[in-house]
């Protein structure tokens, strides 16, 4: 919207900013920081695709040692899984070769135990590993190789059990913390008979079935079987059930890798104390930017729109480049104030929060809202232009009608929050009801909390214009026309915690009339936009 208190005391303002007050209370200067744009090497790394690469197995009767074939195509970088098997010796103890790690060990009383290890692939490898055990057993593994695997932190969650003369193959559900990952399935059984089965284990709905064989023995036998499933939003995740014909005991286990470019949740809570100008916006289209959203669908891409046209312009993060604009053909904005992204059925989609109050086209003013449901479009599927088709969300407060210019949608559970703007510093937090109503349907927001911001005797610092959930979904960042906050839940707890958090104040970008601000998708920065002056300038600042 306009921004209704624009005038600025120098002095004052030198006075309320913590930093400038540190040189005294004269005139200001206010400046961007002389930095250039972002060169590639500053830019966090893209979200990527978890591939699977190939698989090896290996067996042996009554061996103390089992050397399995490196999987044939393994380059530097790529993460290799391997799961090792051992009948009737429970009690051994296995030893990696070196640069493996183990992750879990699931078994049974005395029939079987398996072992789930990794290792990031280096420049060199060798032809094959050799997994050690101190008791002679008949032994069986695998190895399976996988690309685009986050090296530093490969691993985001595992888990595993044994079940006991069943055809189930059972694993506890898990909880990830990245979206886009790959969940790995192992199912390992008892086995006797002279050949393998011609209908052994299935695995879990939806995986694709990377091998499966056995060990044959007529009493000391194993059937084994590895499945992937690429994953899409991070959260919790549904048991991964598996089968077989055969009521016999079995172990099973799952472990999500991570994708390259995914979000460090553990990082620290710095961030640069300067700003990148990224680049300017190019497109004719956007005359007055209201909003950022990252996509959640392409790396890459920031979608920014005007607060009273249909456009949508994606650009790219590393340069503000035009990656593609549309148009919502079905929409009429009364005063769309920002927007988001966000999991829904389709998969992932933009959420327009028509929302403004003050500066709305009709009615004037309205007492009721909306938020609009955008399926994202597939730019890097070469969709970069045309008309998208909106889901209209209206509500109303529960109590008296506000004037909002900030909306965030949660990463995982797809909760849609408004933030309401208020020149005394007391915004307050409403959200959506759950499950979602139908489109169309009126919905009655419920209240969740307050937010004091520091008002610094100017209301430009204390006006909410915009806001952004972090892809971990453990912190929120909020833009004033002055000043960018961030809101951090306490360790351990849930989201909504961090409402009731102190506003760490972080570093400003310096904008006239800020109204836009967005993380990055793997939460390494975060970027504003300024609503004025043209042209416009994407601007980032990286958490360190």
């Amino acid at each position: 919207m306009t921004l209704k208190v624009f005038r600025l005391n120098a002095s004052r303002l030198a006075c309320a900013l913590p930093l400038l007050a540190l040189v005294g209370c004269g005139p200001v200067d206010i400046r961007e920081t002389p930095i250039e744009s972002g060169s590639p090497s500053q830019q966090a790394q893209a979200l990527t695709t978890i591939g699977y690469r190939s698989s090896t197995t290996a067996s042996g009767k009554s061996v103390t040692s089992l050397a399995i074939a490196k999987p044939a195509g393994t380059v530097a970088g790529d993460v290799l899984l391997a799961r090792i098997i051992n009948r009737n010796n429970v009690a051994a103890v296995l030893t990696p070769p070196s640069g493996w790690t183990v992750l879990r060990s699931d078994q049974s009383a005395s029939q079987i135990k398996a072992w789930v290890l990794y290792r990031v692939a280096g420049s060199v490898e060798p032809a094959s590993y050799t997994f050690t055990i101190d008791l002679a057993s008949y032994l069986a593994g695998s190895i399976s190789a996988f690309t685009g695997v986050d090296n530093a932190n490969p691993i985001d969650a595992h888990s595993g059990q044994k079940n006991g003369l069943t055809s189930a193959f059972n694993t506890p559900a898990i909880t990830t913390t990245a979206s886009n990952g790959l969940a790995v399935w192992f199912g390992s059984q008892i086995w006797t008979g002279a050949a393998c089965p011609d209908s052994p284990i299935v695995p879990p709905a939806g995986f694709t079935e990377a091998l499966e064989t056995c060990l044959v023995s007529s009493s000391t036998g194993l059937i084994y079987d590895v499945a992937q499933l690429s994953l899409g939003a991070s959260g919790a995740q549904p048991a991964f059930n598996g089968s077989s014909p055969y009521a016999e005991t079995n172990i099973a286990q799952v472990v999500a890798l991570r994708p390259a470019g995914a979000p460090t949740c553990g990082a620290g809570d710095t961030y640069a104390s300067t700003y990148t100008t990224v680049g300017t916006v190019q497109s004719a289209a956007i005359v007055e930017p209201s909003g950022l959203a990252a996509s959640r669908l392409t790396p890459g891409v920031l979608y920014v729109h005007n607060e009273d046209t249909t456009a949508v312009v994606a650009i790219s993060t590393a340069n503000a480049s035009t990656l593609g604009t549309f148009n919502v053909a079905n929409v009429t904005p009364a005063d769309w104030e920002d927007v988001a992204t966000g999991p829904c059925p389709a998969g992932q989609c933009i959420y327009m929060g028509d929302i403004g109050r003050v500066s709305a086209n009709f009615p004037t003013p309205p007492s009721t809202f909306a938020v609009y449901r955008i399926p994202e479009p597939n730019i890097g599927g070469g969709q970069t232009s045309g008309d998208l088709t909106a889901e209209k969300f209206p509500f109303q407060y529960p109590d008296t009608p506000k004037d909002a210019e900030a909306i965030m949608v949660h990463p995982t559970t797809g909760d849609i929050y408004v933030i309401t703007k208020s020149g005394t510093g007391l915004s307050k937090v409403y959200k959506f009801p759950q499950p979602l109503p139908a489109p169309g349907t009126m919905s009655t927001l419920v209240f969740v909390s307050n937010l004091q911001l520091p008002t610094n005797g100017d209301a430009n610092f204390s006006y909410t214009t915009a806001a952004a959930i972090h892809p971990c979904a453990e912190r929120f960042i909020l833009r004033t026309y002055r000043t960018v906050y961030e809101f951090r839940a306490p360790s351990g707890s849930g989201f909504e915690a961090a409402f009731a958090a102190v506003p760490v104040t972080l570093t400003d970008t310096v904008e006239g009339q800020g109204e836009a601000i967005e993380y990055e998708a793997n939460g390494a920065s975060y970027f504003t936009m300024s609503e004025s002056p043209s042209p416009f300038k994407l601007k980032r600042v990286v958490r360190q």
